[in-house]
């Protein structure tokens, strides 16, 4: 009897041949059970559009390693009937690869990408098969449960990565007569090929990770820091020994809070909605942890989400300014070092205008510190000890922010959580919201924000239920807000609520008198940080320094020291090397003109148009024009 007869003999009397294959019988057997019918002409199920499009994104790391596979795969096989299917872990269809032949004959039969192809969906194929026991299989046409794949010889190879399941590869051809050996072949070396480039891929990421922390401008210290990764889709990939601790007393905290839950990492570090380019506060055991997280780019590359876990003690505070005889200096003024008259007057105030509740407005250039300004009002205020939450409002998509900022309900939208989120504003009940770049809020959340702060209370995306909060609102920016009303791009009822004091950090620029303490304190840090021996600047090499404009301030002079520590072999900075570690080449700074500043920008910033933007303290688009002034291609 062939496997025909015994296919007929099993779907008409239910009588098995014991010499089919046991993995094949026993997939049809779960197919008589599960109640399909053998008649089934197409695929019984597909996702929608929106469902689709998740389904891709959630396996974006999947998709970016098989597809160069598949099109190198794809473009030996194609003419012959060939047909390339994915599949994710959940058995859904997310790529597929078709000659003419081939699509003809999916047409046919439904195969589409968004097909879910499980045996209660499609019946015994080898890629059902092969979902179902995690193992490699190859079937031929006769030993499909399902009339509309019996035209089909297919073989299906699961792909694991360090024993993490990604999902299966299958590759199928139309019958009859195939050489399975040749498909059991081609399916296996194919799903090798993606696991090890996806095993590739996320070592390169986790070594350029380990590296650019090592480089980065942040002032940590690697024995009681905390650093932990996420790559850019949200897997851990490193944890130092200080990072397992902190996560392992989130374990006990939340076992304590929630016996019955279960403690896996993965879930407890996702509890702390941790984004991109902000700080959180968070209390464990009576001890204050600061989460600062850093998004790592290559080359206009996201490469991964860097969490900074510090401890109370381990916040660094500089050495105080001026201040009022027999007085301890505030939290503001320990935060900055000024000799700058008009800049003290400036802290004096903010230390002031701390204690109460009112909202303040950060003004500066970027770099010039606002971010530190807003955690040291926080500490000042009596608030201290109480959430202190971050949202850069430039750095989220606009269909984002209000999700961001007021949460959302359950099921508010596509791939909501089930049980909902809560908002910025929610997390930082009792203490202090720092938004970043306000002037960048989209005008019609302005309203939304303005009632919040009116009304002490906020709703989430996608329900009518209020939910009172208590928040001390702090925002910053960089442009002028007044211009901005006038243009009608800002509210003026929320400028005005914001504004109750404004407080404008100076660039460095206009700070002359405290560049050389300044320089001097950071590159001693970052000697430090790089273990080698104390450097001395020349005269001449701070006389440059002076008459150098800085327009990234202290994030620029952070850079320029961590540079300059880690690439210069001699213990002495004379003023040819700082033109050297300035990218300036011969030009003194004093001398350059429009066209060389903005090539200089534009090469410091590795051709990135908008850093190389805000380095200059101008607009894209003025930037732009300015480019095609002088002839630049970049």
């Amino acid at each position: 009897m062939n496997v025909t007869q015994s296919w007929q003999q099993f779907v008409l009397k239910g009588e098995a041949d014991a010499n089919i294959r046991k993995e094949v019988l026993d997939s049809w057997y779960r197919c008589r059970q599960i109640g399909i019918s053998y008649e089934l002409d197409q695929v019984a199920s597909h996702i929608g559009r929106d469902e689709f499009i998740d389904k891709r994104k959630k396996n974006e790391e999947l998709l970016a390693a098989a597809i160069p596979v598949m099109e190198e795969m794809y473009s030996y096989l194609k003419g012959g009937g060939y047909l390339l299917l994915l599949a994710d872990a959940d058995g859904y269809l997310i790529e597929m690869m078709a000659d003419a032949k081939a699509q003809h004959v999916c047409d046919r039969g439904g195969i589409t990408p968004g097909a879910r192809w499980m045996e209660d969906n499609v019946g015994s194929t080898g890629l059902s098969i092969a979902l179902r026991t995690r193992m490699a299989i190859a079937t031929s046409a006769n030993e499909h449960y399902c009339t509309a794949f019996r035209v089909w010889d297919c073989s299906a190879c699961p792909i694991f990565v360090d024993g993490e399941y990604m999902g299966v590869f299958d590759i199928c051809r139309v019958g009859p007569g195939n050489d399975i050996r040749e498909l059991y072949t081609l399916a296996v070396s194919g799903a090798r090929s993606v696991a090890e480039r996806l095993r590739y891929d996320r070592n390169r990421v986790k070594e350029e990770i380990l590296s650019e922390i090592l480089l980065r401008s942040w002032d940590i210290n690697l024995q009681s820091t905390g650093i932990f990764s996420f790559d850019k889709w949200g897997k851990i990939i490193h944890k130092n020994k200080r990072a397992s601790e902190f996560i392992h007393l989130l374990q006990q905290e939340n076992q304590r809070l929630h016996p019955s839950a279960q403690t896996n990492e993965h879930p407890i570090i996702n509890q702390l909605n941790i984004q991109s380019d902000e700080t959180a506060e968070i209390f464990l055991e009576g001890q204050r942890y600061l989460l600062e997280s850093k998004k790592l780019t290559k080359q206009n590359e996201n490469l991964a989400m860097v969490v900074l876990v510090k401890t109370e003690a381990q916040k660094k505070k500089a050495p105080s300014a001026a201040k009022p005889e027999g007085k301890e200096p505030s939290a503001v003024h320990a935060a900055f070092e000024t000799k700058n008259p008009t800049f003290l007057k400036t802290l004096h105030m903010a230390a002031k205008a701390a204690k109460s509740d009112a909202g303040i407005l950060l003004r500066g250039e970027s770099g010039t510190g606002k971010d530190y300004m807003s955690r040291a009002i926080h500490r000042e205020s009596s608030r201290n000890g109480k959430p202190f939450i971050a949202l850069n409002c430039a750095s989220l998509p606009k269909e984002l922010i209000a999700s961001e900022l007021f949460g959302y309900a359950a099921g508010a939208f596509t791939g909501a959580r089930q049980q909902g989120n809560p908002g910025k504003i929610e997390a930082a009940n009792g203490g202090t919201l720092f938004l970043d770049e306000i002037a960048d809020m989209p005008l019609e959340l302005q309203a939304v924000l303005l009632r919040a702060l009116e009304e002490k209370q906020i709703t989430r995306v996608g329900s009518t239920t209020p939910i009172p909060v208590d928040v001390r609102f702090i925002a910053a920016t960089h442009k002028d807000l007044r211009l901005l009303v006038e243009k009608g791009e800002f509210r003026e009822d929320l400028l005005y609520r914001l504004n109750v004091f404004t407080v404008h950090i100076p660039p460095l620029r206009e700070r002359p008198e405290d560049l050389e303490h300044l320089l001097n304190q950071m590159l001693s840090a970052a000697c430090d940080k790089a273990k080698r021996n104390q450097m001395i600047c020349t005269p001449e090499a701070m006389e440059l320094f002076r008459h150098y404009t800085w327009p990234g301030n202290l994030r620029e002079l952070r850079n320029v020291m961590d540079r300059i520590a880690y690439l210069h072999e001699q213990d002495q900075l004379e003023a040819r090397h700082v033109l050297e570690y300035l990218d300036m080449g011969n030009k003194s700074p004093i001398r350059m003109g429009e066209r060389e500043q903005i090539e200089w920008a534009l090469k410091t910033a590795n051709g990135n148009r908008v850093q190389a933007a805000r380095a200059l303290n101008i607009s894209r688009s003025a930037l732009y024009r300015k480019m095609e002034k002088h002839g630049i291609n970049c």
